[in-house]
């Protein structure tokens, strides 16, 4: 009955059209350009920059925001990249900046599009610089995001991924999202067991739960916190078994280290280790954390997970599949 039961679990996914995601590529890659000013300009990188240099970058963002409404990008960017592209250069709010983290999902998109052509592995990101030259948009001129979109208009865009490359991305996105949640479930397992212990009235104003939202951790993952030192291994396991993960590494997800060598060595060169996910540092794991939700994002708003493009609207998506790939039975 294990082939019966998988294929009911296999429905089979749906992607919106590819002008819909096209659309979708542009608005992040028009916000994303207007992030690379803004990130500069709050990192300090200014150097020895004149007061024309500065002109010069109000400029382009008056651009990047003119560019948008002519293209017409302003009837399917959400309101808040709206809110953000209508500022003036140098006053974004803390918040904006966390749009950087939108690198992976455009990066899905163009795979999507078969504008790019693999899917990095989940401790790796995409190239930036190769992102923008894919799509062929320069950010400050309409006409090169028109071409883009129309190049994706004809019903007879050709796929450059079967259905079986496309549920493999997907079940790796689950699954590398599944364990990053796991991680900020371990760290928090304490506090869950202390707070499930004396339940109170206010628990959804708690602390704990201001960490669990802020980290988009399902609710119903919450009691699974306790369990979590034994189905890591088991779920590690299960990915290499099912191919989603390369390798296992001490009971964890494999991750693919460089290790530390004299900046005279070529990079090509360089010697790697694998070692557990679990034993990296806090700013490594929020940086795979991140790199997962990205990529997650983009896969369920693209096969319609989600209505609209929104990283809350995961929050409480556990997968894309009828059940995740971690779990769902083995086909052979």
């Amino acid at each position: 009955m294990a082939f019966r039961t998988t294929a009911i679990l296999r429905q089979g996914l749906k992607l919106r059209p590819p002008f819909e995601l096209a659309l979708r590529s542009s608005c992040l890659q028009l916000v994303l350009a207007r992030w690379g000013l803004e990130t500069a300009a709050l990192m300090g990188l200014r150097g020895e920059q004149t007061a024309n240099d500065d002109d010069r970058k109000v400029r382009a963002v008056e651009a990047i925001t003119t560019a948008m409404y002519e293209s017409g990008l302003d009837d399917h960017a959400t309101s808040a990249e709206k809110s953000m592209l209508d500022k003036p250069y140098r006053t974004w709010e803390y918040s904006d900046y966390a749009y950087g983290d939108h690198w992976e999902a455009l990066g899905v998109l163009q795979w999507l599009l078969g504008r790019q052509h693999a899917i990095p592995t989940y401790y790796s990101s995409f190239d930036r610089a190769r992102l923008f030259q894919n799509s062929g948009i320069m950010p400050a001129d309409p006409s090169t995001i028109e071409k883009f979109v129309d190049s994706f208009m004809s019903s007879q865009i050709h796929q450059t991924f079967d259905k079986q490359q496309l549920q493999r991305a997907v079940d790796t996105s689950e699954a590398w999202l599944w364990r990053a949640r796991a991680q900020v479930l371990l760290g928090l397992r304490d506090e869950i067991s202390r707070a499930d212990a004396k339940p109170s009235g206010d628990a959804q104003d708690s602390p704990l739960e201001a960490k669990l939202r802020a980290q988009n951790i399902p609710h119903s993952l919450r009691k699974m916190a306790a369990d979590m030192p034994k189905t890591i291994p088991l779920a590690a396991q299960r990915a290499h078994e099912k191919g989603i993960i390369g390798e296992v590494e001490g009971g964890d997800f494999g991750i693919v280290v460089e290790m530390k060598e004299d900046n005279a060595v070529p990079t090509e060169q360089r010697r790697t280790a694998t070692v557990p996910y679990s034993s990296l540092d806090p700013d490594h794991l929020d940086a795979l954390r991140k790199i997962a939700e990205s990529r997650f994002l983009a896969f369920a708003w693209a096969l319609g997970k989600i209505d609209k493009w929104c990283p809350e609207k995961t929050a409480e998506l556990v997968s894309i599949n009828p059940m995740s790939a971690l779990w769902t039975p083995s086909e052979n």
